[in-house]
């Protein structure tokens, strides 16, 4: 079974689903973006954490992917500010992480807390799935609405 294809078949399964990809690595950045675009999720990609700060300015997401490494940048900085926005607005943002480095990397920062973590280079049918069960809420309720538009 190929889950990326079976969704693209079902065809806008992530419409209205909000997606900030954070992560320096541009060509990962621009896969997770093509393949969640292709899912009719609207995406915002950011190459940095104060680029990504910027972004969440003016836009909400409903999940995060996020590298968790940055040279020079706390990622500390951005869950800060992601819990800021999750206590104005009442809602979680989900959080999935990425990395390069072995799993003792979270160990390292304890007071992160994320949904899923994705060890790079990651299965990308994983990683739709992961997509999908963080945000299941927000695409069943766009299923149900297709459906009820359809009939």
């Amino acid at each position: 079974m190929n889950l990326i294809n079976d969704f693209c078949l079902a065809g806008g399964i992530l419409k209205g689903v909000q997606v900030l990809i954070v992560d320096n690595d541009r060509d990962s950045r621009d896969l997770y973006a093509f393949l969640l675009e292709d899912l009719s999720a609207n995406v915002i990609t950011a190459s940095s954490v104060k680029e990504a700060l910027e972004i969440l300015s003016w836009f909400t997401p409903n999940i995060i992917v996020c590298e968790i490494r940055f040279l020079g940048e706390s990622i500390y900085t951005l869950l800060n500010t992601l819990s800021a926005i999750e206590a104005d607005n009442g809602k979680h943002i989900p959080i999935i992480v990425t990395s390069t480095s072995t799993i003792g990397t979270c160990d390292q920062i304890p007071d992160v807390e994320f949904e899923e973590y994705l060890l790079k280079p990651f299965d990308l049918d994983k990683f739709v799935s992961v997509v999908l069960n963080q945000v299941k809420e927000k695409v069943a309720d766009n299923f149900c609405t297709e459906l009820l538009v359809a009939n």
